[in-house]
């Protein structure tokens, strides 16, 4: 098979990967919004690089080593980004849940002070 579209299919591929991975980290909630509409685009973009012949002249270039080596140094960058999203999100939730947290100790503290002052002012 000829290695540029080895290059093509292997990008198309990687795209639905990345959004459908992308999709059900979503779903279950280990990755927030932002972050997973912006990895829906890097697959889209992945797609379009692989399916339109626009996007894709330099396939024709590269050797058939140098493609395998480009997946893997892809496959590795996409890995990393991937759990470098999933520890943003679950860092950003927790702040979220913190913030709710103190927001109602502070209702509470309110209500406490102002039971706090009757109690003083009938004595």
């Amino acid at each position: 098979m000829n290695t540029a579209i080895m290059i093509k299919t292997g990008l198309v591929i990687t795209g639905i990967v990345i959004m459908a991975l992308t999709f059900f980290l979503h779903a279950i909630r280990k990755m927030t919004v932002n972050l997973a509409v912006v990895w829906e685009f890097l697959g889209v973009a992945a797609i379009l690089t692989g399916a339109v012949p626009a996007f894709s002249g330099w396939c024709h270039l590269l050797a058939r080593g140098t493609a395998i080596a480009m997946f893997v140094i892809g496959i590795l960058v996409v890995w990393g980004g991937y759990q470098l999203c999933i520890l943003i999100s679950a860092l950003s939730m927790k702040n979220q849940e913190l913030a709710m947290q103190v927001s109602l100790l502070n209702q509470e503290n309110e209500k406490i002070l102002k039971e706090l002052e009757k109690i003083t002012e009938e004595k």
